[in-house]
């Protein structure tokens, strides 16, 4: 929904002098929020015919496949993954590979990567705590909205995860 999406913007804070990018930009609701804050976004996404929707508002499509991107680091990522199959885990935790030092990253996440027991939940749990993340729930039925190209039910948080000068990638271990 547009207010989430201008929650979400708000959160953080950017400036025009920034690189910012909406990875899984879908037909670009957060993207149009980022350029009404005063900065034109790089996006990226899987569906060829919504990238041709993107690309008609234009927006710069960067990539196809996220997860398989790495064309450049980015001052702000803001984003709403896929939930299914842990998908928002490995985007979180991707984007958080492209965050600049000093970054800041702002993400939509389903609820149930913050109560389930497997492993990957427990391991993204910790990880988040180790580089200083929030998360804050949204209230119940968010994404209910009859006006959006896609809903559901699903309960959903708001993660913000900043990126300091000292810190490394998830590949790195989680060491900062």
């Amino acid at each position: 929904p547009k207010a989430t999406a201008e929650e979400m913007v708000s959160l953080a804070d950017i400036s025009e002098d920034m690189d910012v990018l909406e990875p899984s930009a879908g037909n670009g609701n957060i993207a149009e929020v980022i350029r009404d804050a005063g900065v034109k976004p790089d996006v990226a996404e899987v569906s060829g015919q919504l990238r041709d929707i993107l690309e008609a508002k234009g927006f710069d499509v960067v990539a196809q496949d996220f997860l398989d991107y790495s064309g450049k680091q980015y001052d702000r990522i803001i984003m709403n993954p896929p939930f299914s199959k842990n998908q928002d885990i490995e985007h979180v935790q991707h984007a958080y590979d492209l965050l600049k030092p000093n970054g800041r990253l702002v993400a939509i996440m389903g609820e149930g990567s913050f109560f389930r027991s497997d492993k990957k939940a427990t391991e993204f749990r910790e990880w988040l705590d180790k580089v200083g993340g929030t998360s804050e729930k949204l209230p119940e039925g968010t994404f209910t909205d009859k006006s959006l190209m896609a809903n559901t039910g699903v309960n959903a948080r708001m993660v913000i995860i900043d990126k300091g000068a000292g810190q490394y990638s998830v590949k790195s271990k989680y060491s900062t």
